[in-house]
Order: structure tokens, then C-alpha cells, then sequence
């Protein structure tokens, strides 16, 4: 799982950032001003397995009414919010909930009955909003 290399795949990004209401524009290296796009095309290949393809809606109708936390730094944070993008663009029509509040903030795709909250790192505290998505 380790031992591996990135490959080019052109189904590749799984997710548009441009549309996606979790990102926050310093994660966003389109939105930032990066030019080219070709990053966004690689995926992690391992030598001595296959991975299977992300399933977004596969993988809210498992964790239905359970929550998954992040903790952490920034990066975790950055992880939270790619993955509440990844799911969205599966199921783009699922009632989805973003609640930003300190310390807490909450993805809840409500038609699953999944939760992703994420602590906001000290930087972020202060901040507070609630979307219906």
C-alpha cells in the first residue's frame, strides 16, 4: 500500500472544486491562481494491490448514521473537506447540511444520517455559518 507510484487517469479530479460550498478558497489552488490543472489528473497506484475507485454513494450508504471525525492540523482539515466534496459530487442531489461554528464544524449528509465533524484548528475559531445545501 505504501510502495507505489502516481498515475496519470483522466476520469481524474473526482470532484470540481469550483462548486464545491466546503473548500475554503486558501485550499483551492485553482480559485489561488494555479494555471494548469494537470495535478489534479494523478491517482495513488500501489505496486502490490488495486485500489477500487472511490464510490461515494457506497460509501454513505455503509456508514449510514454513523459519524466520521478529523482531528488534527490543517491538513486534516484540508482531508475533511476533500472528502465532503467527494461525497457531494456523488450525491449531488442528497440534502446536505455545513454547520461552521466554533469549535465544531459539521458536513451531514441528512438522507444518509452521516456526520463529518472536524475541530477547527485555532486558526479558523471564530467563524460561524450554517448552509442548507
Amino acid at each position: 500500500m505504501f510502495q507505489g507510484s502516481w498515475v496519470y487517469d483522466d476520469s481524474y479530479p473526482l470532484y470540481d472544486s469550483s462548486t464545491c460550498p466546503f473548500l475554503e478558497a486558501e485550499f483551492d489552488c485553482q480559485r489561488y491562481g494555479r494555471p494548469d490543472k494537470a495535478y489534479l489528473k494523478y491517482r495513488w497506484k500501489p505496486d502490490a494491490c488495486e485500489l477500487p475507485r472511490f464510490n461515494g454513494q457506497d460509501m454513505l450508504g455503509r456508514l449510514k448514521g454513523k459519524k466520521i471525525m478529523f482531528v488534527g492540523d490543517s491538513i486534516s482539515l484540508n482531508q475533511w473537506e476533500s472528502l465532503g466534496c467527494m461525497l457531494r459530487a456523488a450525491v449531488p442531489t442528497a440534502k446536505t447540511t455545513y454547520t461552521r461554528k466554533t469549535p465544531l464544524s459539521t458536513i451531514t449528509f441528512e438522507d444518509y444520517g452521516v456526520d463529518l465533524p472536524n475541530p477547527l484548528p485555532r486558526s479558523r475559531l471564530g467563524r460561524a455559518d450554517r448552509k442548507e445545501l
